[in-house]
């Protein structure tokens, strides 16, 4: 009898340890499972992230190349066109004087659509850098009356250095944001700092106008996605708020080393 006791303790034991095994066996597997499960969503999701961006960074540059082939036909046929027909009516109004009132009217469109060609393709940035390309781009703004620009530069050569595809983002993102600030801020006053922060190139906007909505629910408009895809191409990171004081602030922070020069 004991014996038999003995047998059934001794299967009921197997048949525990059995059971156990194959649960942890089941629960091995089930967690490899699991994991490489996640794995190829994570793969998946770089694979995608990967995509995206290089879809991205394929868009803004078919744009450019769209800005910069409308903006060289603006100035190259439209401009000479424009300048042809400025010539044509000098002589006849000096020829039979009477009307004018045509030259003003042609010089202001003559002005205009170098100013459209310009702000299209900055011939200044490729040729002379982006402090020259912003110069101008801030002279085009500062018009009396209008807004007060003060343009800060302690990184001196510096800002020349940073490459094309970076200058260019720079130059489009300040742009886009002196846009912003006169259709929406009602700001009199801008101010464009860049210098080292960290050992990092750093250009931060600021104006005095109305500044921003500070909600993570606020949805950006076209312009402010427009700003934060060139950033990311240029794996730049950004941070906004309202400045001291009111107004809107944005710090953009480059992934270009620099070192400070005063």
């Amino acid at each position: 009898m004991q014996k038999v006791t003995d047998n059934i303790f001794l299967l009921v034991l197997f048949a525990m340890a059995g059971t156990f095994i194959l649960a942890a066996s089941f629960i091995f597997f089930f967690i490899k499972y699991q994991r490489r499960i996640n794995l190829q969503k994570e793969a998946m999701q770089k694979a995608e992230l990967d995509y995206g961006e290089q879809l991205l960074n394929a868009t803004l540059l078919s744009q450019e190349e769209e800005r910069k082939r409308i903006g060289r036909d603006l100035h190259d046929d439209v401009g000479a066109s424009l300048s042809n027909l400025k010539m044509i009516m000098a002589q006849n109004i000096e020829a039979a004087p009477g009307k004018p009132e045509y030259k003003p009217l042609i010089d202001k469109i003559i002005t205009t659509v170098r100013t459209i060609s310009h702000s299209l393709s900055p011939p200044g940035l490729e040729l002379f850098g982006l402090e020259y390309a912003l110069h101008e781009l801030f002279d085009s703004f500062n018009a009396p009356g209008a807004l007060h620009l003060n343009f800060e530069n302690e990184l001196g050569e510096q800002l020349d250095s940073l490459g094309n595809q970076t200058s260019l983002a720079l130059f489009r993102v300040i742009q886009e944001l002196l846009s912003n600030t006169v259709k929406h801020a009602g700001a009199k006053n801008v101010l464009v700092k860049c210098f080292v922060q960290n050992g990092n190139a750093v250009v931060t906007y600021q104006d005095d106008g109305k500044g921003i909505a500070a909600t993570a629910s606020a949805k950006p408009g076209m312009g402010m996605q427009n700003i934060q895809a060139r950033l990311k191409m240029i794996h730049a990171a950004s941070e906004m708020a309202t400045a001291p004081g009111g107004g809107f602030l944005i710090k953009i922070i480059l992934q270009h080393k620099a070192a400070a020069t005063i």
